[in-house]
């Protein structure tokens, strides 16, 4: 009997080391995106684009925000809108090549949840016209 209960406390220790990493940003991006963008957020040349200048850059406008939650990685991940808004805010932290500005708008669970709900389809060349026009563009207030 006190083998059977040093069991189920090793087991339910673990289970609760596990699920609260299991949320935890770099762990999630270990999970969700590292396969494709790989642990650098360098991506894939030709198939995979870099996050490390185009997140910021995206980030600081309207279309920019919209394009990176309406990605299918993104709006199709089985992440919550809670981890997924923690997520982006972590990768542009810690995987960009660019300064987050000290007004950087931190993504929020609404903004997800109302983004990802149509993913995109022209994907690359929506990327495209969004690197041409990003310096150009107004800072999200």
């Amino acid at each position: 009997m006190r083998v059977l209960h040093g069991v189920a406390a090793i087991a339910l220790s673990w289970a609760t080391v596990n699920a609260a990493w299991s949320y935890q940003p770099a762990v999630n991006y270990q999970l969700r995106c590292m396969g494709c963008h790989l642990a650098d957020g360098s991506g894939q040349p030709g198939r995979v684009p870099s996050i490390r200048r185009s997140l910021v850059l995206f980030s600081a406008f309207a279309q920019g925000r919209d394009y990176v939650v309406r990605v299918p990685g993104v709006a199709q991940s089985p992440l919550s809108d809670q981890d997924t808004a923690v997520l982006l805010n972590w990768m542009a932290r810690n995987l960009s090549d660019l300064t987050v500005a000290p007004d950087f708008v931190d993504y929020s669970p609404a903004e997800i949840h109302r983004l990802r709900a149509h993913p995109l389809v022209r994907v690359s060349a929506i990327r495209v016209r969004l690197l041409r026009t990003a310096g150009t563009r107004p800072r999200v207030p």
